[in-house]
């Protein structure tokens, strides 16, 4: 059966954590909280599986996301879904603008551990990341699945917040880590606008940025990486600059 330990493995923090406050056999009730999402994805994942043996292609999984995982809790986030070619973190913390902020932080040591881990590692082409990050209202807690076999729970963030950021996470090529342009104006970072984008299956328009890397922060002009809609006349926006400390 393993020891208690084993199975607290299996069971995300904030998981634990809700259980712990609510001091009860069942399932307490999903809360609305304000709250930062960030998915991160694995760029060519398919095309990995087929050209790495299934074994290495584990371990390259586990090393690049152990390191991530520690990177996420580092910055008070936990890590509650790992879907494959990616990973889900939340941010729940009082303050939504200071979720934020550390889900940025977790992104960009993130991309910065990408490219130390692809230093080092041997036999497969470099592992490019990208992110999406949002922040806002979400039914947080656990989701009860109750069917005849029994009851299985789940930890999850549910609402727009967490749909937006895997599809921006979608939408991002080669490194990039989007967000939106509302939780930009949280985290005062430097960024590139890329202009609204309809994503799948979200009603309406999304006002989609990019998020500098650090040695990009202080360039004035840059061309958008994500190619316009046909007909669309491709805009250059002045970088947004980092708010004051």
């Amino acid at each position: 059966m393993g020891s208690p330990q084993h199975w607290k493995n299996f069971v995300p923090r904030n998981a634990r954590a809700v259980l712990e406050r609510s001091g009860r056999k069942g399932a307490p009730a999903k809360a609305m909280r304000e709250i930062a999402v960030l998915f991160v994805d694995i760029e060519g994942c398919t095309r990995l599986c087929e050209d790495l043996p299934l074994r290495e292609m584990n371990e390259l999984q586990e090393t690049y996301f152990s390191q991530y995982l520690d990177i996420v809790r580092a910055a008070d986030g936990e890590v509650t879904e790992v879907l494959g070619d990616g990973l889900l973190a939340l941010f729940e913390g009082p303050d939504v603008k200071e979720n934020a902020r550390k889900a940025l932080s977790a992104a960009r040591h993130i991309q910065a551990c990408t490219v130390s881990l692809n230093r080092r590692q041997r036999g497969h082409d470099s592992i490019i990341v990208n992110i999406g990050l949002n922040a806002g209202p979400a039914l947080t807690g656990l989701t009860r699945l109750r069917g005849r076999s029994g009851e299985r729970w789940v930890y999850s963030a549910s609402g727009p917040v967490t749909n937006v950021a895997a599809r921006l996470a979608a939408l991002a090529t080669g490194g990039q880590a989007l967000t939106t342009q509302a939780t930009a104006d949280l985290l005062g970072c430097g960024c590139r606008r890329i202009g609204p984008r309809i994503l799948k299956n979200v009603t309406g328009a999304v006002d989609i940025v990019e998020i500098l890397p650090v040695a990009e922060r202080r360039q004035a002009v840059e061309k958008v990486k994500i190619p316009e809609p046909a007909g669309r006349i491709t805009t250059e926006r002045p970088v947004q600059k980092e708010a004051p400390a």
